[in-house]
């Protein structure tokens, strides 16, 4: 199946003959024959030729700009999180690019496609330790996090190095590309011609379908066993493969699991088949003879005597469209390369021919129905909390706000305690509505500027962000994005006072138990430091409101959603 790039006709201007352009006319030029709707700057100094040509042509692309890097690129990250197509991010010098690092990592582990292009000193002063110098190159800092790199040196490449950036961003597995582009490059002057290229002809085949002896033996693997498991990781969300997925679990018939630390939800998760993750399934795991790890991360904590997912009896075979995960962290019997959506079809298909036995198919359905029993019970436990408890329990959070956004909303998940229950309290009939950051990502900040670009990206929809006050601390000023660009997100901050979860897992861990004094004394909570996260809210422009119950956040989720504007609900929590 071709992947064909969907592109905006566009009428560029006439770059032959006498008429004088710049270096920063190339750059959007060739965003907007790529498509690109928008594009994330700050403007800086040795910036301006650029500023002045986004200024001039702000109606052919949309202009982002926020407050500080990390913000900035966490929204473009977002953005490209939702839509599946490069963001382009524009950031000045040295220290743009570093506060941007946070977006590249975070978008290397979790296959995010983005650009990040740098500004970098004039050539005609480089190695000099000129005005906001570097030393080298800037796409050094990145090298480890990109899957590639460049510098451009002269204006008749611009074009061709950022149509070869978006590709290769683009072609799975994804992820992020960085350039850098010296300063005085924007307001060099050209006329004339320019080898260039028509980027909307190209028609990319980047969805190959694995081995079909591989996918045979695989079929027979989960056909045969007695206990199979299908691991569904976050790759069959980011390639929108869940259909697919869908159809040969229903064939098998076996229980599904996720990521423990999901990006992309890779399954629904109010589907029958569908019973938690790794550690809420430890026994069924334990028994299991065989498995299918479909674009699955094994991510390991790095503890001291932490045990595989899976023993090393369970026959496993992996399947990927990235080659670098079939065979890293757990050693398979069969690793397969390919697209999941065309060889998921495949594979069901040869199952449609050879089945499961039917009996051995109602065994394994009923296995799930026993799970799903378990899971049920635990969201009725969470129903039945009294909607006046105060603080608000955290399940009894999650509840309250399905019960008001249900199905309907994108939801992203960035609380650290917040996150350990979210997956078993809100069910997603399409898991394309939930995003996160990694087990393998781990970072903390990502979350209310990722949310922004996430509702940039899908105008129509609506957005709810749960966040801990821990994780809003890391970038709090970027909600002022959502006021500036009129976007409706809905920030619910679960107020437990700090970083609760680092004294709890110190407790847990060592068997001690340490006191508020001591908490707040390392900063791990911060009762001396009352801080009024509706204020700050209301002073950048949000509607903001402080509730203590569940029943006073269902009424502010009901203003929020009336309202059609940005807000942020603080909920004192545990």
């Amino acid at each position: 199946m071709a992947d064909i790039r969907e592109t905006k006709q566009v009428t560029l201007p006439n770059r032959d003959g006498d008429t004088v352009y710049t270096g920063a006319d190339l750059v959007v030029d060739t965003l907007v024959a790529l498509g690109a709707d928008k594009v994330f700057n700050i403007i800086g100094l040795g910036m301006l030729g650029l500023g002045r040509a986004l200024l001039n042509r702000r109606n052919e692309i949309g202009y982002v700009s926020h407050l500080n890097e990390t913000n900035l690129s966490l929204m473009a990250q977002g953005y490209a999180r939702q839509t599946g197509q490069p963001a382009f991010c524009i950031v000045y010098h040295s220290s743009g690019t570093a506060l941007s690092m946070m977006s590249l990592t975070t978008a290397w582990a979790d296959n995010v496609p983005m650009v990040l292009l740098s500004t970098t000193g004039a050539r005609m002063t480089s190695g000099r330790d000129q005005y906001a110098a570097t030393p080298r190159s800037l796409t050094e800092m990145s090298t480890q996090f990109t899957k590639w790199n460049y510098d451009i040196t002269t204006p008749e490449r611009i074009p061709e190095i950022l149509a070869r950036a978006w590709e290769i961003a683009s072609t799975p597995p994804m992820g992020p590309v960085h350039i850098s582009i010296p300063s005085d490059l924007y307001d060099v002057e050209m006329s004339g011609p320019l080898p260039r290229e028509d980027y909307a002809r190209l028609r990319r085949y980047a969805d190959p379908c694995a081995d079909e002896a591989g996918l045979t033996e695989a079929a027979a693997l989960l056909r045969d066993a007695k206990r199979p498991v299908l691991l569904c990781g976050s790759e069959l969300g980011r390639l929108c493969a869940i259909d697919e997925v869908v159809a040969l679990a229903e064939a098998v018939g076996a229980p599904v699991i996720c990521e423990q630390d999901p990006s992309f939800l890779g399954f629904p998760t109010s589907h029958p088949q569908y019973v938690g993750t790794p550690a809420s399934n430890a026994d069924l795991l334990a028994e299991a003879d065989a498995a299918l790890a479909i674009g699955f991360e094994f991510t390991e904590k790095g503890d001291f005597n932490e045990k595989p997912i899976l023993p090393q009896s369970t026959r496993l075979a992996t399947l990927s469209a990235d080659p670098m995960l079939l065979a890293k962290q757990l050693w398979p019997d069969l690793a397969l390369l390919g697209h999941p959506k065309p060889s998921l079809r495949h594979m069901t298909g040869i199952l449609a021919a050879q089945p499961v036995a039917e009996d051995a198919r109602k065994q394994r359905l009923e296995l799930c129905a026993a799970k799903r029993k378990a899971r049920t019970a635990v969201i009725a436990e969470a129903d039945a909390i009294p909607g006046d408890q105060s603080p608000v329990p955290q399940r009894k959070l999650l509840r309250e706000v399905y019960e008001h956004c249900g199905q309907d909303w994108i939801v992203i998940q960035a609380g650290s305690t917040l996150g350990w229950h979210v997956e078993a309290m809100y069910e997603f009939d399409n898991p394309l509505n939930f995003h996160a950051v990694s087990g393998k990502a781990s970072a903390q900040g990502w979350g209310a500027p990722a949310s922004m670009g996430i509702q940039m990206a899908a105008p129509d929809r609506r957005v709810v962000a749960l966040l801990g006050d821990g994780n809003l601390m890391f970038s709090a000023t970027c909600i002022w994005g959502a006021a500036q660009h009129d976007l409706p997100v809905v920030f619910v901050v679960n107020n437990n006072r700090g970083w609760v979860c680092v004294p709890d897992g110190i407790d847990a861990v060592y068997d001690i138990e340490t006191d508020t004094p001591v908490r707040d004394a390392m900063a791990w909570t911060w009762g001396d430091a009352p801080i009024d996260y509706t204020g700050f809210a209301r002073s950048l422009g949000l509607e903001a409101e402080r509730v203590t119950t569940a029943d006073e956040l269902g009424e502010c989720l009901e203003k929020a959603k009336a309202s059609k504007r940005p807000w942020l609900i603080e909920v004192i929590g545990e």
